[in-house]
C-alpha cells in the first residue's frame, strides 16, 4: 500500500520548488511528488513507511495536509497511463 498526501503552501519560489522536489523524488520510498509553485499546492505519494509528518517538514515553507488517502500500486499505474 502506498499512502497519497495532497498539500497546500505558502509563499515558494520556482527554484526552491524544484530543488525541494528533486530531493524528495530521489528518496527510495517516494514514488512521485509535484510541487506547484504558482498555485501553492502539490502532492507526494510515498511508501507507507515513511511519515508523513517528516515529509511536511522536508518540504517547510508552511505545508499544510489538505488530503491523506491510500492508494494500491495499480492504482498508481492507471492513474500515470491518463
Amino acid at each position: 500500500m502506498l499512502k497519497r498526501i495532497d498539500f497546500e503552501l505558502d509563499d515558494i519560489k520556482l527554484e526552491e520548488a524544484r530543488k525541494i522536489q528533486y530531493k524528495l523524488g530521489s528518496n527510495i520510498l517516494v514514488y512521485r511528488v509535484f510541487i506547484n509553485s504558482y498555485a501553492k499546492k502539490g502532492f507526494i505519494i510515498f511508501d507507507k513507511e515513511k511519515n508523513p509528518e517528516d515529509i511536511i517538514k522536508e518540504i517547510n515553507h508552511g505545508a499544510r495536509i489538505k488530503k491523506e488517502e491510500e492508494i494500491t500500486v495499480e492504482d498508481l499505474i492507471k492513474q500515470s497511463l491518463g
